[in-house]
């Protein structure tokens, strides 16, 4: 008995003991990526991302510029309302052969929100192939605000947002509202989540960063989403 609970003691020390340097590995990558001295690399960390992991977000704007990206929340109604509102927002045109659907339901996939000119692209990837791609214009974005994530919000999408420090924009278009979820930071591919390896904190590091680059880059075009504190 007491042989069973020495050899139990030393595979715990040995877990804690890996987990530990794991999670030190994992600040000190993370380091790299902080702060201004982050932002500055992001542009050339973004088009390597494009080119390899995300080559089917590249393919989906079927050559328009890709100024950044983050991952955001499917875009979910239970009432017609917001289906029909997310159809006249969108220009209904097929980007790279993929159609608009007034189909918004929470799924277990990924969606990103694509920054391309004064344009703000949503795609969504269900098992690794693109279905939805909405665009919005420059005038819907000028008009857009930062809105409060409700309560009901945080109890049916906690399980997509812990981790990912969600925001919330509300779109007014044609009378009809739209909100759209997004968040500071990215944790899936289009084809799933990261695989784990040598490098699994390098991208992860640099997929944090898409995500803070991306809120860089869309407050100085939209100043007035930025929720002031």
């Amino acid at each position: 008995m007491i042989l069973y609970i020495g050899i139990f003691a030393v595979i715990v020390v040995v877990c804690v003991f890996i987990s530990l340097m794991m999670m030190k590995k994992q600040k000190e990558t993370a380091r790299k990526y902080e702060g201004d001295a982050g932002i500055a690399l992001a542009p050339g960390i973004k088009d390597e991302l494009l080119l390899q992991e995300f080559q089917e977000l590249t393919k989906q704007m079927n050559g328009a510029p890709i100024e950044a990206f983050t991952q955001c929340a499917y875009i979910a109604t239970v009432g017609d309302k917001v289906a029909s509102a997310a159809a006249t927002a969108a220009k209904t045109v097929a980007w790279a052969a993929v159609g608009v659907k007034a189909r918004y339901s929470e799924r277990d996939n990924a969606s990103y929100l694509v920054l391309s000119n004064n344009e703000l692209h949503y795609v969504f990837f269900d098992d690794g192939e693109a279905k939805d791609h909405l665009v919005f214009d420059h005038e819907s974005l000028l008009n857009a605000r930062p809105a409060q994530i409700s309560n009901s919000e945080k109890v049916t999408r906690m399980g997509s947002i812990m981790g990912l420090k969600p925001k919330k924009m509300h779109l007014d278009i044609n009378g009809n509202g739209l909100d759209i979820i997004y968040y500071g930071a990215v944790q899936r591919m289009p084809d799933g989540i990261i695989s784990p390896g040598s490098g699994m904190f390098e991208t992860q590091s640099k997929l944090q960063l898409m995500g803070r680059f991306f809120l860089n880059r869309l407050y100085q075009k939209y100043p007035q989403l930025q929720e002031q504190n």
